[in-house]
């Protein structure tokens, strides 16, 4: 018997090549150290000896009459079924719920059940994080990306008994990193740009939240003043209304394809409309060097609290706030950006030692 055992849990595919925020970060860490959770439960394929099949169900009914029973009997099934078979051979467990309170919740109901000891730990990616009390007291802890999402989240929660870890997040600094002059240079030429394009981007997937229609209303007000301005879209898959020569759709691209497209650009808008957790495009862009426009929703203020080169935009339902935040960053002479200084900008390797710490702390 084994005296403890880790288990991440994740409703989603780990490892995985698919974009997202933490999927890539955990994909990364079970790359670099594929012993360091003994079993991951996920709805993956993976040959890795660690991973157990394991699929979240969707709900048959919302009647909350039947609410536990499907919980524990359908929608959690498999994962429930998972840990009690691994808990049988461990003195002690540590449960890492990545993100889904749901499953987080089954887990909760099943741990007192449990022969051994068993820690719950629940990696949030929100901001704010509101915690039903009927099982709030059985997570031990809870592990935030920003303090200010902590601090919301304390506020908000009438009893709020976790233990608390900022693990924050990460960006690999090997894959996005500033070139130097000559290089952007090449590469945009490459790219099929000219050397006089300003490159603007704004990147999202196309929820209302995101702001891609504000941002294609600001395109209206700044192409015709700067005609030296190219925007692009990532990530939108949709087809954009609007019919401009200056807006370059480019759709989603994969993880490494991604940072040639912010290496290549100057300025990044980052039009977020609601509370962001912690804003990892718009680090990912800081990182290559960019100049940045962004709201300062949820924990964005904290994630941009050292990089210099940035306008905040405080009233980010407004158009006009947001062309005249570009004019006015176009204006300001700001320091060149560092490279070993952003190098160290939020890097994964910092990410994956809080993180890890935090689970065995």
């Amino acid at each position: 018997m084994k005296k403890e055992l880790k288990i991440l849990v994740s409703n989603v595919e780990v490892p995985s090549a698919r974009l997202g925020s933490w999927n890539n970060r955990i994909s990364v860490l079970i790359e670099n150290d594929p012993e360091f959770f003994d079993f991951i439960l996920s709805p993956s394929n993976s040959n890795l000896e660690s991973n157990l099949y394991c699929q979240k169900r969707k709900w048959i009914t919302y009647n909350p009459l039947f609410y536990r029973f499907q919980l524990e009997h359908w929608v959690a099934r498999d994962f429930l079924t998972a840990i009690r078979d691994i808990s049988k051979s461990a003195e002690s467990i540590k449960i890492v719920v990545m993100d889904d309170l749901i499953l987080c919740e089954a887990i909760a109901g099943l741990k007192d059940k449990l022969s051994c000891f068993v820690e719950l730990i629940f990696s949030y990616h929100g901001h704010q994080l509101l915690v039903p009390e009927s099982f709030g007291h059985k997570i031990d802890k809870i592990f935030f990306l920003t303090n200010l999402g902590y601090l919301e989240s304390l506020a908000v929660n009438k009893v709020f008994s976790p233990e608390v870890f900022v693990v924050g997040n990460g960006v690999r600094s090997d894959l996005f990193y500033p070139l130097e002059s000559n290089q952007k240079q090449q590469l945009k030429r490459g790219m099929g740009f000219a050397d006089t394009d300003e490159l603007v981007v704004w990147m999202a997937n196309s929820r209302p939240a995101k702001g891609l229609h504000i941002f294609l209303k600001l395109v209206e007000g700044l192409a015709p003043k700067f005609p030296h301005l190219k925007f692009l879209v990532i990530g939108n898959a949709g087809k954009l209304p609007i019919d401009n020569p200056a807006v370059y759709q480019i759709g989603k691209i994969g993880h490494d394809q991604l940072p040639k497209y912010l290496q290549i650009s100057d300025y990044y808008f980052f039009t977020s409309l609601w509370k962001e957790g912690f804003g990892l495009s718009l680090v990912e862009a800081i990182k290559c060097g960019l100049k940045v426009i962004t709201s300062i929703n949820g924990g964005i203020e904290e994630v941009i609290q050292d990089y210099d080169r940035v306008i905040r935009v405080k009233e980010p339902n407004k158009v006009q706030a947001w062309i005249e935040a570009f004019e006015l960053l176009r204006k300001k002479d700001f320091e060149a950006a560092k490279p070993e200084k952003l190098k160290d900008f939020h890097n994964y390797e910092n990410w994956e030692l809080k993180f890890k710490s935090a689970i065995e702390a």
